[in-house]
């Protein structure tokens, strides 16, 4: 037992300190749980029981990354102790956009999850959200031709889409700029410490690299889709026309996702076919709801194939026959276990265990041993009480990964990322981190 325990605890400080790459992250659903709580009570907005995690959940989310005792705790690692389902959690998001509701509030839950990020050891983190219009600073709420909000007037200046956008992609840039500068310093303070040449070096966490990815709800409309796809382009191609010195690459893509039961994507396609010729990475929310062969979900799943957009969220509920076919011509999916598990209420079977529920994902097994690209990510971190490095011990632990196994799947998500820029370097730095991780370990 002591053996077997201690074999966890290597493995959890090894995946902690493992680079991770995030590439299906949603803004708000990354919420921290005390954040929620905070700006509903500043804005008088009351929620319901159901959005509220137990205390030692949000104890456990919040601080289990930098306690080291929790490694090796199964109990705080792999059990569904608060339940929530796909329903539940389009619930949840109707109430958090009424906290988040102007650029103060936004500037706060992106800086706190670019923070929770490189705290977990994410390098590489595509955010996605839908732009809102929102207040420039709280006071009462407000009225704006939103996908969100529709809530009245009291003559409150309010910040536009655009606004929305440039205010997260400047968190983003000098977040970023920080992160340089922390790893410049720390790694010039190992030269100049003498005795630290003759010691065990640190490992110094490489930095965040932040990126966006705009939403298109598909609960909206037409033109609301066509608004934030025009914003992504105007955007992206203002700075693809910036000098090479001082270019900027925070927009990443477009995304369609919101409920899987609202509207169809054929409804959209034309909109994110013209992103696509301006450039822009596309990914597609699949698979979300149950299907049969040749009903609205399966033709409206096959038409999204058939796009072939550059990444799939989910694919959870595809048909065998949609199964083959990517697998004929695969298409990398985003899979979110944590996320999978709970909105399939595949743990509830189990008396909330988490391995027991991802033994049960439809396809997650047979994607892994047949080497279908894939990544791993946690989709909405506060409202299922996870991080990505929680995500990595527990794919480890259902399919008995190794350390080297959890590289290859980092290495993997890196190759998926939208930035292409990025990935020669970031490929050598993350394994030159893991080269001195293992050296350490052995």
């Amino acid at each position: 037992m002591t053996t077997n325990n201690n074999n966890n605890i290597q493995l959890h400080k090894f995946t902690k300190s493992l680079p991770k790459i995030e590439l299906h992250a949603h803004l708000n659903g990354s919420i921290r749980q005390h954040t929620l709580v905070e700006l509903a009570s500043q804005r008088n907005v009351s929620l319901p029981s159901k959005m509220m995690l137990h205390d030692d959940d949000a104890t456990n989310i919040q601080h289990h990354n930098n306690n080291d005792n929790t490694y090796g705790n199964e109990e705080v690692l792999f059990w569904n102790t608060h339940p929530r389902n796909l329903q539940d959690c389009f619930e949840v998001f109707e109430y958090i956009p009424k906290c988040v509701n102007d650029l103060i509030a936004l500037r706060r839950i992106t800086e706190e999850v670019l923070m929770d990020a490189a705290e977990d050891g994410v390098v590489y983190i595509e955010l996605r959200t839908g732009p809102k219009c929102l207040l420039q600073r709280h006071h009462h709420q407000h009225h704006c031709n939103s996908d969100d909000d529709d809530d009245g007037s009291d003559g409150e200046i309010v910040a536009t889409k655009r606004e929305y956008v440039e205010t997260i992609v400047e968190i983003m840039s000098e977040f970023e700029r920080k992160e340089h500068l922390r790893y410049d310093r720390e790694c010039q303070a190992q030269i100049d410490d003498a005795m630290a040449m003759m010691q065990q070096r640190k490992i110094v966490r490489l930095p965040l690299i932040p990126r966006l990815i705009i939403s298109v709800d598909r609960a909206g409309s037409i033109e609301q889709a066509d608004e934030n796809i025009n914003l992504a382009i105007e955007l992206f191609q203002t700075q693809q026309a910036l000098p090479p010195g001082q270019k900027s690459k925070y927009i990443a893509g477009v995304e369609l996702g919101g409920n899987p039961t609202k509207n169809d994507f054929t409804i959209f396609e034309a909109s994110f076919e013209r992103a696509r010729r301006a450039g822009l990475k596309v990914a597609i929310h699949i698979g979300e709801v149950p299907m049969k062969s040749n009903d609205a979900r399966y033709n409206e799943a096959l038409a999204v194939i058939n796009f072939r957009p550059d990444r799939l969220g989910h694919a959870l509920t595809l048909s065998t026959s949609l199964i083959e076919l990517l697998e004929k011509n695969p298409i990398p999916i985003e899979c979110c276990p944590t996320s999978n598990t709970m909105t399939l209420d595949f743990a509830l079977h189990h008396e909330g265990s988490l391995i027991d529920g991802i033994q049960m994902h439809p396809h997650l097994k047979k994607w892994i041993e047949c080497n279908y690209p894939i990544s791993i990510n946690t989709d909405d971190s506060g409202i299922f009480c996870t991080t990505l490095t929680k995500e990595y011990l527990l794919i480890a632990k259902v399919f008995e990964f190794d350390e080297k196994k959890l590289e290859e799947i980092v290495l993997d998500s890196l190759d998926h990322a939208f930035d292409d820029d990025i990935k020669a370097r970031l490929r050598e730095d993350i394994q030159s981190v893991v080269e001195l991780i293992v050296a350490r370990n052995t």
